[in-house]
Parts: structure tokens; sequence; C-alpha cells
């Protein structure tokens, strides 16, 4: 009876050591996967910010009669950023502007954890407006034919 009671007992630690190593197993494999999904994510929020500053971007330079009323560098709290205002024919305007971490299309927020927003306008030629944003550490350069 004494040995198999001690078998028992070897059978039942061999089946809890077993179990154990394989939840380690399941829960490294897990982890390794969240990273990756979490990094992807990061990176998709990037691309989709930068897409929206785009597609706002070209909607507004698109549109028939446009010109650049006013650029520039702007000052807010010890920070410099840059800020681009186009007219239309009409007289309405639009602006786009960096505040703190975030771009604002007038007052609708666009992108956010931006760490640069440069305006760089050409008038020869054709005038056009070449931008350079830094999202998440990611940089992008797009130019713009009015």
């Amino acid at each position: 009876m004494k040995q198999k009671k001690d078998l028992l007992i070897i059978n039942l630690s061999v089946y809890v050591i077993v179990f154990a190593i394989t939840i380690c197993i399941i829960a490294s494999i897990m982890f390794f996967f969240y990273k990756n999904i979490d990094r992807m994510n990061s990176s998709l929020e990037i691309s989709s910010d930068y897409s929206k500053l785009n597609l706002y971007f070209l909607k507004t330079v698109k549109l028939n009669d446009i010109t650049i009323n006013n650029y520039g560098l702007v000052d807010s709290n010890d920070t410099s950023s840059y800020f681009i205002t186009f007219a239309k024919s009409d007289g309405t305007t639009n602006t786009f502007v960096k505040l703190g971490d975030k771009i604002y299309f007038d007052k609708i927020k666009i992108c956010e954890n931006v760490e640069e927003f440069k305006v760089i306008v050409d008038k020869s030629e054709r005038e056009s407006v070449s931008i350079e944003t830094t999202i998440g550490g990611k940089l992008f350069k797009t130019q713009y034919v009015l």
C-alpha cells in the first residue's frame, strides 16, 4: 500500500511540474506576441496620424483659388513651432499649427505625439509648400504644389 501511495505522490509531483512548465512556456509565447502587437499598434497610429495630416493638407491645397495668407513661427511655452494659413477666394481661412505635441487644423486636432512640424514655402516658379513632420520618432516629408 505504501508503494502505491509513494507512486501516487511521485506521479502527482511530476504532473504539477509539467503543468507549471507548460504554463510558463505558454505565458512567454503570449508575452512575445503581445509585445509585437503593441509595437504594431503604435506604428499604425503614427501612420494614421500622418495620413490624416496629409489628407487635410491635400484637401486644403487642392481647392481652387487658394493662396498662402501667412506662415512662420509661433512661440508658445518656450517652444517654437510653425504655422501656415491658407486663404480662399471667398475670404475664409484655414490654419495648420503645432501647439504642444499636437497639430491642429483650425480647431480640429489632427495629430498627437508630434515632435517637429516645419513648414517651408517656395515661391520660385510655382508656389509650393514643403512639410517636414516628425511623429513618434518617424520623419515624414511631403511637398504640395499650389
